[in-house]
């Protein structure tokens, strides 16, 4: 499964305007954030794959993020702790944006509010079939990324 891209969502301007701040890249296997961190930032995946990871007792959900991808929206928007954690793979560029910067970008533009539920809607959407399909004893396996 994968994760919705913001620049499926957001006209080309906007995301270029986004995601064209200075990124940080990430080696393979570093942490973006973990389960339960508090929500401080909202990652963009500029490109590469992020590997999220769901834990649920004893069991995991496992999602690709690809280029576009809007991470950590719901602990920043409720203010509250992430839900999973995110792991960069491939030498990921990521851009990160602090929860003031984004309410800031919030405010300041409103197409950004509409693509940030579209996004939000998309990842609840992932996130819960996810949860389906383990609840069912599926074995979860993560699908390509946004970008293939």
């Amino acid at each position: 499964m994968s994760i919705p891209s913001l620049e499926t969502i957001l006209d080309r301007d906007l995301a270029e305007k986004i995601i064209g701040r200075s990124v940080e890249v990430f080696p393979q296997d570093g942490i973006l954030f973990r389960q339960g961190d508090w929500g401080d930032s909202l990652y963009i995946v500029k490109s590469g794959e992020v590997a999220l990871k769901i834990k649920a007792g004893d069991k995991e959900v496992h999602i690709r993020a690809g280029q576009g991808s809007l991470l950590g929206l719901p602990a920043i928007i409720r203010n509250e702790t992430y839900t999973m954690t995110a792991k960069a793979r491939w030498g990921a560029e990521i851009f990160r944006l602090s929860s003031d910067a984004f309410n800031n970008l919030i405010d300041t533009e409103p197409r950004m509010q509409q693509a940030a539920l579209g996004v939000f809607a998309g990842e609840v959407r992932t996130v819960r079939q996810a949860l389906s399909d383990l609840a069912l004893g599926s074995e979860v396996q993560s699908a390509p990324s946004v970008k293939d």
